[in-house]
């Protein structure tokens, strides 16, 4: 029997599969063909073909290296590679895809494109990565950079403006707030001039103008810019045209100086008040080496400024000045103190003269001692006028104590020491003793010789009296003829004592007027402290009693009074 019809099914079914895995093995070995050129060696980027089940077919060197891929891998699939390669193949299955995207610490530039047969049917994918990772790094770089540029801008204490085609573009923080805007929207497509004071508007553009076609930077200028409530400020600007996008934009740079500028005006008006200040302002550092006077201090010194600056104010010093004046200002100023006092100094012809003077630390904002301002004032008239007024009210005063005739206190100066004598005596436990004297028969003397000559003879009693005093003791004219002499520290017998010599004094006296030879006796009465009693006034009596019983024994003699204090 014939089997040979049996064999025809197996036959035909290993013809069908040999003709399968031929067409298989021969379409990668057609895509291979398509891919395998020696140029694909030669491109930098990485290039692998897969087939369309997703196995490896060929790659290039570049790939190799980067990927890890060696001829084993070839058939099969892509995903058997080590990661991340391998999570690539996996995410990126479609035929067709174009972007960047980032392999570990790499950036790639990915391209995959369809391979087809010449009857447009799909043999497999190219995958082709560009590395663009030094491109990519600038561009972050850059951008990193014009970010912080931007927020540089953005915090600037000075306000940024661009404008292009007179319209605000762009406006910074500080732009926002000095403008008086709620926020940079508001701003943008504003008119740029809008904000300029209608006074600076024609000098701002012909400085556009310029700089177009200069293509410069405009110079710092002060100027007025006008905030949206209408309030004018005081700027410092400068401005630069510079390109964006092809497009001439200008960039403005300002500040404001309102404050600023107030204070150099109130600075200015300072400075015209020092200068032309009546008072000598002299400046020094923390050495005491002048750095600055007005024109006053000139003036009144007679040194010019170059003569002094540089100089210690010593050069006006003289030892005139109360001692230890010069340590005080200094323990005072170098503590951060102000020091008030006198000067007498000298003039650079010699004058000396008085100054009256502050002197202050000045402090910086770090509490820090910089300098040291002294202000002056000449007071040598002031002086004079106090030394004659003070000499004025010494004679004033001595009139008013002293008798004007003879020159001895009077009883207004005896109620105002008197008692403090006493209670001095009192205190310190000595004796006090009372002289009343009185001029025998002086009344006939006056009606005689006339009052000239009792004059004469009071005068030369006076001059007695005080020939024999002490200093400390007090001898008065009480009245008339009558004299007071107050012995502090003396007994009553010693008080006798001195009391006789005074009248035997006296009694030896002669007056000569109009050929005549003028005599006058002395009676006196003594009373003592604390013996006689302990009051002044009681006192006064006691001595006035023993007075008149010296006239009473005849006159010309002493008596002491007996009345003993119990």
């Amino acid at each position: 029997m014939n089997y040979t019809f049996l064999l025809w099914p197996s036959v035909i079914i290993a013809a069908i599969l040999g003709v399968f895995f031929f067409m298989r093995r021969h379409r990668r070995f057609e895509i291979a063909a398509l891919t395998s050129s020696k140029v694909m060696d030669h491109i930098k980027d990485l290039a692998i073909v897969l087939d369309q089940h997703g196995n490896i077919v060929t790659f290039n060197q570049a790939a190799q290296q980067a990927c890890g891929i060696s001829t084993a891998s070839i058939g099969n699939p892509a995903d058997n590679l080590s990661r991340p390669w391998s999570d690539l193949f996996k995410r990126y299955a479609q035929d067709i895809f174009k972007d960047e995207i980032r392999v570990e610490l790499h950036y790639y530039q990915l391209t995959i494109s369809p391979i087809k047969d010449n009857r447009n049917r799909t043999l497999g994918r190219l995958f082709m990565l560009h590395d663009i990772t030094d491109s990519k790094l600038a561009e972050q770089a850059m951008a990193e950079s014009e970010s912080r540029y931007q927020q540089l801008v953005k915090l600037l204490p000075d306000g940024v403006i661009t404008h292009r085609d007179g319209k605000i573009q762009f406006v910074n923080s500080a732009s926002v707030e000095m403008i008086g805007a709620s926020s940079a929207s508001e701003l943008i497509g504003k008119k740029f001039l809008d904000i300029v004071h209608s006074d600076s508007q024609e000098l701002v553009i012909r400085r556009i103008q310029r700089s177009l076609i200069d293509k410069s930077a405009n110079p710092l200028v002060n100027e007025k810019f006008v905030r949206l409530d209408g309030r004018t400020i005081d700027v410092e600007v400068t401005s630069r045209p510079i390109d964006i996008d092809g497009s001439p934009t200008f960039m403005v740079v300002f500040r404001d100086i309102s404050e600023k500028k107030l204070a150099d005006e109130k600075l200015q008006q300072l400075s015209r008040a020092v200068e032309q200040s009546p008072a000598s302002i002299l400046i020094t550092n923390i050495e005491g080496i002048i750095e600055y006077v007005n024109p006053r201090f000139t003036l009144v010194t007679g040194y010019t400024a170059e003569e002094v600056l540089g100089k210690n104010p010593r050069i006006l010093s003289t030892d005139q000045t109360q001692t230890g004046t010069h340590r005080d200002l200094w323990e005072k100023i170098s503590t951060g103190r102000e020091w008030q006092g006198e000067f007498v100094n000298r003039k650079k012809n010699g004058e000396l003269y008085y100054e009256s003077a502050i002197i202050s630390p000045i402090i910086d904002a770090n509490g820090v001692t910089t300098h040291y301002l002294a202000v002056k004032e000449d007071i040598t008239e002031r002086k004079r006028a106090e030394a004659e007024l003070q000499a004025l009210q010494v004679e004033l005063r001595e009139q008013a104590i002293r008798d004007p005739l003879t020159g001895l206190f009077n009883r207004r100066y005896l109620n105002e020491t008197l008692e403090r004598e006493i209670a001095r005596a009192a205190r310190e436990n000595y004796p006090v003793s009372f002289i009343m004297s009185d001029i025998d028969h002086f009344k006939t003397i006056n009606d005689t010789y006339g009052h000239p000559v009792g004059d004469i003879v009071l005068k030369n009693l006076a001059a007695e009296l005080t020939s024999h005093a002490r200093v400390g003791d007090i001898i008065c004219r009480h009245g008339g003829e009558e004299f007071l002499v107050i012995l502090p520290g003396v007994s009553s017998d010693d008080a006798f004592q001195i009391a006789e010599r005074s009248r035997k004094s006296f009694q030896a006296l002669r007056t000569e007027h109009g050929g005549f030879e003028i005599r006058a006796t002395l009676s006196s009465g003594i009373a003592t402290f604390p013996k006689n009693g302990t009051k002044s006034m009681e006192l006064i009596a006691l001595a006035d009693q023993a007075l008149y019983q010296a006239k009473s024994n005849g006159r010309n003699c002493v008596v002491v009074s007996r009345l003993v204090n119990l």
